[in-house]
């Protein structure tokens, strides 16, 4: 089934997807009506068809504008939008970024240095031999995913994300789960993923994208770019609707650190701050001084491997397979 609907997508994309010749003089408000009044004034280069050409690109800008300030007014209501630091940044001058004290002038040295950098704890050893300590508690039946869960997972997606390698964004989906027959076509793929205990290549499937960090006084060291992998939409839907079905569960059964903060419902980064606060004050009245030690584990997620396996699960199985 997972196959079927990656088929689906990738022949959409192959039917319907247009390669765009991107120009110093590219615009987004430019249609179809500029294109065509523009070639009846290179025919003949007359008045007419120059004020014609004008008329339309004047009416063009005015309809694509009208379009972005209603949109930004009453759909997504992000006024800052309009703001300049919100805005694509410019690329940071061009330098080669250096590796061990060499400058990678060649594709191969360049890969060499990103993957050693953003790759370097990958052949670590783990030690799972901690989880043996954690009790096993009695598993668990999990309860069958929801119309209304993948509705409410869906919809708190942001439409600006960039796609996965099938090129489906969250609009698609929120398109395509109106339709009933879909719906229930990516509901019994969800519970299918979870009964017989795999996750589809399909959802594996991504790209991996190198960014410049912005503000960095230079950018020849592999450091000054942050690595973002983008996965198919779909797999991350599902994941997101599996990550807000087990919170529960999680909370209930001790399976979460209670000063874990990041990624739990109710427990945001202004919830880590009044509680660091909070120790800090209450150090103060007993006449101590409050000394704060973080740790950055550096690129920790990109160098694991998540296999789900949560059919039924006691708190040692589900350490082991989140």
């Amino acid at each position: 089934m997972a196959q079927a609907v990656a088929d689906v997508f990738s022949k959409a994309w192959s039917d319907n997807a247009t390669e765009k010749r991107i120009t110093r003089r590219s615009e987004p408000w430019w249609n179809d009506s500029c294109s065509e009044t523009l070639l009846q004034y290179r025919d003949d280069k007359t008045p007419e068809n120059w004020s014609t050409f004008r008329k339309a690109t004047r009416a063009a800008k005015r309809k694509f504008f009208d379009a972005k300030i209603e949109e930004i007014a009453k759909t997504n209501r992000r006024p800052w939008d309009l703001m300049e630091w919100v805005k694509g940044r410019k690329l940071p001058p061009c330098e080669a970024i250096q590796y061990n004290g060499q400058p990678c002038h060649t594709m191969p040295e360049l890969w060499e240095a990103l993957h050693n950098t953003y790759n370097s704890a990958a052949d670590r050893p783990c030690d799972l031999s901690v989880l043996d300590e954690l009790p096993d508690l009695p598993a668990r039946e999990w309860a069958p995913f929801s119309a209304l869960e993948l509705m409410e997972a869906l919809a708190a997606c942001s439409s600006l994300s960039s796609p996965g390698p099938d090129h489906v964004t969250w609009v698609h989906l929120k398109k395509i789960v109106a339709e009933p027959q879909c719906l229930n076509v990516l509901i019994k793929l969800a519970n299918a993923c979870l009964t017989v205990g795999r996750w589809p290549k399909h959802f594996k499937e991504s790209v991996s994208v190198i960014i410049p960090k912005p503000g960095k006084p230079s950018y020849s060291a592999p450091k000054a770019f942050r690595r973002i992998a983008l996965l198919n939409t779909l797999g991350k839907l599902i994941e997101k609707m599996l990550s807000n079905h087990i919170q529960h569960d999680m909370i209930a059964y001790d399976l979460v650190d209670p000063n874990q903060f990041g990624g739990i419902r109710q427990r945001s980064t202004e919830d880590a701050g009044l509680y660091l606060t909070h120790l800090v004050r209450t150090g103060w009245a007993r006449g101590l001084k409050t000394s704060v030690i973080a740790f950055d584990i550096a690129q920790f997620f990109p160098s694991t491997t998540m296999m789900p396996s949560w059919q039924s699960y006691g708190s040692k199985d589900f350490c082991h397979s989140w």
